[in-house]
């Protein structure tokens, strides 16, 4: 997930007894079908292998798999979907304008028919290793209760897979169908996940196995990335201008816009006080939009040739993913850009510059109901596990996931998910015991969502 998905935000309360169906309507399960569902999930919860998702957990986490290599992993959850007794499929991911050619992973229990059907969906890639780690990221390392690794998200993605061996185990007879695509390129805008959506995977709900510190999350920013190209004119320092043949230096000239975009990880103020987006504040989007500089290349030509120091640099790129809010489009974005930076070129004659939109963004929020029917059903599940409600996050997440293309496919859902406050950092790790509560958690939910009639 491109982003951070633990920011905490408001809370809401929950009613325990009153589910809400996708139509609206509350309905009582209390009585007997609430005990009926609650027998039917401790069976389910009796048959979860704690260890063993833990162990194939630490497992994954020591195939290395960047966007666009993932090939190692999908073959690895191939392997382990087949031993658990899960229809499995390599599904090849063709090249992109953004990733090479790669691979998901499609596992599919088969309902007997007439029921509804559930999507759990994970990603395999992982961000790049940076420095700092303490523990050998591909290591498998477990320690005071805590897995070391890019447990974002193969650790999730392992749950899914124990997960429904646990509802196989218990003997529960779906009507729907469960789907499980774990995917390539998440990272890279969801190459993976639109891909498997446009080869025909479909369902009526799904959960996203992102980070969450197992919360219920309904609303995330969208994220729209782009590069800043400032041009110059290359010479070499220690000559003389000459008419017509003037040196100019991109990373000067890209110096003065950088404090006009900011601040960098705070609320962006909008035009009407003093800043350069226009966008209108957005309820439960707080502290949004905000933007970060992901990084900063000068020197010659397109490639950024950083051989000859002596040289002017004619070209400075400028990475920028901005997180928005409802209302915002990588058009507007761009619009806003370009009149901040006329401003710069009405006041220099030598300030030239490229804007280049990225397409690998997730180019909307993503915003669900939190009282719909798969809502309900995961919070169900996890005060059954867990003995309380999980928190509701009222505020959108600062990540961007999946669950966009998912829920622009037709299909409803949330995020739900273990770990995240150590995410996406050096020494990122995942509690051991959240990977054995999201399993039970799961499978629990594909017993609920799987057995219900369509």
């Amino acid at each position: 997930m491109p982003g951070m998905m633990h920011d905490r935000g408001l809370r809401r309360q929950i009613d325990e007894t009153r589910p809400i169906a996708d139509d609206g309507k509350r309905r009582d399960l209390r009585g007997v079908g609430r005990v009926d569902r609650n027998q039917l999930w401790d069976k389910v919860i009796a048959q979860v292998d704690g260890k063993a998702a833990v162990d194939l957990s630490r497992r994954a986490l020591m195939i290395p798999s960047l966007s666009g290599q993932e090939e190692n992993a999908a073959r690895f959850f191939f392997d382990a979907m087949q031993r658990y007794g899960i229809d499995a499929e390599l599904q090849p991911v063709p090249e992109s304008p953004t990733m090479n050619a790669s691979w998901n992973t499609i596992g599919r229990v088969k309902g007997k028919g007439g029921g509804k059907s559930l999507i759990l969906n994970g990603h395999m890639d992982h961000n790049p290793t940076a420095d700092g780690w303490t523990k050998d990221p591909f290591g498998g390392v477990i320690e005071d209760g805590w897995l070391y690794g890019f447990v974002h998200m193969k650790a999730a993605d392992a749950c899914f897979i124990l997960a429904a061996d646990a509802v196989r185990k218990a003997g529960i007879a779906l009507k729907g169908d469960l789907t499980i695509t774990l995917v390539s390129g998440e990272l890279r805008g969801g190459v993976g996940t639109k891909h498997a959506l446009a080869s025909g995977v479909t369902g009526d709900y799904f959960v996203v196995g992102e980070p969450s510190e197992l919360e219920i999350v309904t609303r995330h920013t969208g994220s729209v990335t782009l590069k800043l190209h400032v041009l110059g004119k290359m010479k070499h320092f220690a000559t003389r201008d000459v008419p017509g043949a003037k040196g100019i230096s991109a990373i000067e000239k890209i110096a003065k816009v950088l404090p006009a975009l900011g601040p960098c990880h705070k609320l962006l103020p909008d035009r009407k006080n003093g800043g350069w987006l226009t966008f209108e504040p957005a309820a439960n989007f707080a502290d949004l939009p905000q933007l970060n500089m992901g990084s900063i290349r000068g020197g010659i030509g397109r490639e950024h040739n950083p051989t000859r120091p002596a040289l002017l640099a004619d070209r400075c790129t400028l990475q920028l993913d901005i997180r928005i809010v409802p209302g915002m489009t990588k058009h507007s974005i761009e619009a806003d850009l370009k009149r901040l930076l006329d401003g710069f070129a009405s006041e220099d004659e030598d300030f030239r510059y490229e804007i280049e939109l990225d397409p690998d963004s997730f180019p909307l929020p993503f915003v669900e109901s939190p009282d719909s029917d798969i809502a309900r059903c995961v919070i169900d599940a996890h005060r059954h596990i867990n003995g309380e409600n999980p928190a509701i996050r009222e505020n959108a997440n600062m990540g961007a996931t999946d669950a966009l293309w998912l829920s622009q496919a037709g299909v409803r859902g949330l995020i739900y998910g273990p770990t995240g406050r150590y995410l996406s950092r050096p020494d990122e790790r995942c509690e051991v015991e959240d990977l054995v509560r999201a399993t039970k958690a799961y499978a629990c939910v594909i017993a609920d969502i799987c057995t219900r009639d369509r």
